[in-house]
């Protein structure tokens, strides 16, 4: 499966940060919502290709729950918004 598909559902979690300007936290998950769906958007990825870019990019940032600050800590929760939605396709197509 094609990684565009989750592109709606990356571009719903991007809607749902408008407007909140200054928020850290909202800052943090709209970064990470931005590079997955730019990740996406590449013809030639699929869903295991994204999966592999969000744990990556957690990953390598070392997010720590314990010491990250309110930016990082929604960075992290943007890319685990993707990854379950991931999961959330998968479930789905399987049950198909």
């Amino acid at each position: 499966m094609l990684a565009m598909e989750l592109i709606p559902a990356i571009q719903a979690g991007l809607r749902e940060l408008h407007g909140r300007r200054g928020d850290a936290l909202a800052s943090g998950r709209r970064a990470a919502l931005w590079r997955a769906q730019q990740h996406a958007a590449r013809v030639d990825h699929t869903l295991d290709d994204l999966r592999s870019y969000c744990l990556e990019c957690l990953r390598t940032r070392h997010l720590d729950e314990q010491d990250e600050n309110e930016y990082l800590r929604g960075f992290r929760e943007g890319f685990q918004a993707v990854l379950n939605e991931i999961r959330r396709l998968e479930t789905r197509d399987a049950r198909s």
